[in-house]
């Protein structure tokens, strides 16, 4: 391996969240604005063995506000660098890969399909120093150009998926400035 090849590592994170899952509580709006359930609420890290067994990087992250039917809401990813170099992220992604509804039934249905993901807007690239967090909110990236989860709005009655839960998997690559 030359030392241009060991000056920068190249981590490929894909973190599937298993056993610790990022809750976003869903929070159904009447049509006349009445709210018919509880605040967002959200949390979770995950992790990931490499090929290079050399390392990795976790990110966690947390809705910004509750999601309805038709909203997007912004998720504040916080990447978490344990090296002791600078880590680059890009390739950010989200997934919706599981949802849990309580109030769900053959009438009203919830599934992984009733909800919709929007990537980072660009490429984006996010440092990271070492041993540090660094949330996508101290990037000076516009909300806008964060990842964002919503629920579709369908013309059917949606209650199925009021108190639901998600699962989601993230996965982004880095590189290590050595």
């Amino acid at each position: 391996m030359s030392d241009v090849v060991r000056a920068r590592l190249v981590l490929a994170c894909v973190l599937l969240l298993v056993g610790v899952a990022v809750v976003v509580v869903v929070r159904l709006v009447a049509g006349d604005g009445e709210d018919l359930g509880g605040a967002t609420t959200g949390a979770g890290a995950g992790g990931a063995e490499l090929a290079d067994p050399s390392g990795s990087f976790t990110i966690a992250g947390n809705a910004t506000e509750p999601i309805s039917p038709g909203v997007m809401v912004p998720f504040d990813l916080e990447l978490t660098n344990p090296h002791g170099a600078t880590l680059s992220v890009t390739d950010l992604s989200v997934s919706v890969r599981e949802v849990s509804a309580p109030n769900a039934d053959a009438v009203h249905p919830c599934e992984v399909g009733d909800f919709a993901v929007t990537q980072s807007a660009g490429d984006i690239e996010v440092t990271v120093e070492a041993g540090a967090t660094r949330a996508l909110s101290s990037t000076g990236l516009a909300r806008t150009e964060w990842p964002q989860v919503g629920m579709v709005d369908r013309p059917t009655n949606q209650d199925g998926c009021k108190g639901a839960t998600l699962v989601l998997a993230y996965t982004a690559s880095g590189t290590l400035d050595r």
